[in-house]
């Protein structure tokens, strides 16, 4: 593995981590001077962000059916790209705004051994299911009636997931961390464990989760498992690049994201924010090699406004461990707007702040920048306040993966900048590894 720096964690070193505000690591910020928040002078200095709808971008938008799926959990998919089930791959489902589910299959008998040396089988062993950032309520707040809408309701709800075995969250705002959600998944899989940034914790033991069910991560710690299911774990370590393996097979990473935190005005930063890594290995005896990497980036900026030349430098600390095969990037801020689209207008992303949340364009560099083979674009078209909102990240999207020579995710033999794109609300795709 590439040896990266890391920031130390607080597991007995002295040395205070860049991204904690305070000693006691109960206050985080944002350590890089991409994020530094525009003063209100360089701010007043810049024209109202306030935009026009063209005609031309009337015309492509309506060359995109922003479509609402029943979620197949990627049979579809794997039938488009006629991948044999037993081949090695994972499948990555979009949910709506940042909530993902993935598939990670068991490995073919020929492909992997058990500790005693025998062959196992994919009679015996059962796919492996890791949610991201759940949000089946019909609005992100505090309760089920404030808060922003959804332009179209859930593909699917909690009970028609095929199998939770990990929920992955990245922070604590409303449209990532939804409490009807959590309590749904803990009824229908009461033996899901739960992986949090630092001083998430709490919130979950006081949401009704059982406290060993939740495991609580710095940026650059992870955790590794024989099989999530059987809840064997090893130490909480901190990536160093020079760490040896243990016998695990599965590995989850809390790694860096440029976001902010809180659920109410007295909370602001108090909690950590985070990407994730879900990396899948052979077992020793059969050679150890990674066999699946899925990154999630959560809810992130790339740069202070989509003119600044500074951008954050975790991307590719993140992208040394890469390539991934599947990633799920965001590339919209949500509904911020929705009165101005209804009349026409847009937000100007050159004049945007961006610190927390990046542009379309952003995304296809945050892409390249951690290796991606295949990225889903997330966090667009469901909390937005008007369907302009959705077409208009799509389009910059795609207009920005064609500039940076990304293919489409249709493509069959990728260039290597990978391939980025959408899939449809409830859809999925499957990756051969």
């Amino acid at each position: 593995m590439k040896r990266i720096k890391t920031s130390r964690s607080n597991t007995g070193n002295k040395e205070r981590p860049s991204h904690w505000a305070n000693e006691a690591g109960t206050a985080f910020k944002n350590p890089w001077p991409s994020a530094a928040v525009p003063t209100w002078l360089e701010t007043l200095r810049k024209p109202l962000p306030i935009a026009q709808y063209d005609q031309h971008f009337s015309a492509r938008a309506k060359a995109h059916d922003r479509k609402s799926v029943r979620p197949d959990w990627g049979e579809a998919s794997l039938k488009r790209q006629n991948i044999d089930k037993l081949s090695p791959y994972i499948v990555g489902t979009w949910l709506g705004h940042a909530c993902a589910l993935t598939e990670i299959p068991p490995l073919r008998a020929s492909d992997d051994k058990s500790r005693s040396g025998t062959t196992s089988t994919t009679q015996t062993a059962k796919s492996t299911w890791i949610l991201f950032d759940p949000i089946f309520s019909q609005r992100a707040g505090p309760t089920q009636y404030t808060g922003p809408g959804r332009i179209l309701p859930p593909p699917c709800d909690v009970n028609d997931l095929p199998g939770c075995d990990a929920v992955l969250i990245s922070h604590n705002h409303y449209d990532h961390l939804d409490f009807e959600s959590i309590k749904s998944l803990l009824h229908k899989f009461p033996k899901v464990l739960f992986f949090v940034p630092l001083r998430n914790k709490d919130w979950m033991v006081a949401s009704g989760v059982p406290e060993e069910s939740v495991f609580e991560l710095d940026w650059w710690q992870y955790l590794e498992f024989e099989t999530i299911t059987d809840r064997t774990q090893t130490q909480l370590r901190q990536l160093d690049g020079t760490t040896e393996r243990s016998k695990s097979k599965l590995r989850l990473t809390c790694v860096p994201a440029q976001h902010n935190s809180g659920r109410g005005a007295s909370d602001q930063g108090k909690t950590l924010w985070s990407g994730w890594i879900v990396e899948r290995y052979e077992s020793p005896e059969s050679g150890g090699k990674r066999k699946g990497a899925i990154y999630h980036a959560g809810d992130t900026g790339y740069r202070s406004f989509a003119a600044s030349t500074d951008v954050c430098p975790a991307f590719k600390d993140i992208g040394a461990l890469g390539p991934f095969d599947l990633s799920f990037i965001p590339i919209w801020r949500g509904g911020t707007l929705g009165f101005f689209s209804y009349v026409g207008l847009k937000l100007s992303l050159h004049d945007v702040n961006s610190v927390t949340h990046g542009t379309p364009e952003d995304a296809a560099y945050i892409h390249q920048d951690v290796r991606s083979r295949n990225s889903i674009a997330i966090h667009w078209g469901t909390f937005v306040g008007h369907e302009n909102e959705s077409y208009e990240a799509i389009v910059d999207f795609e207009t920005a993966c064609q500039e940076a020579g990304i293919d489409n995710l249709e493509k069959v033999e990728p260039s290597a900048r990978g391939k980025a794109g959408i899939v449809d609300y409830g859809g999925s795709l499957a990756v051969v590894l």
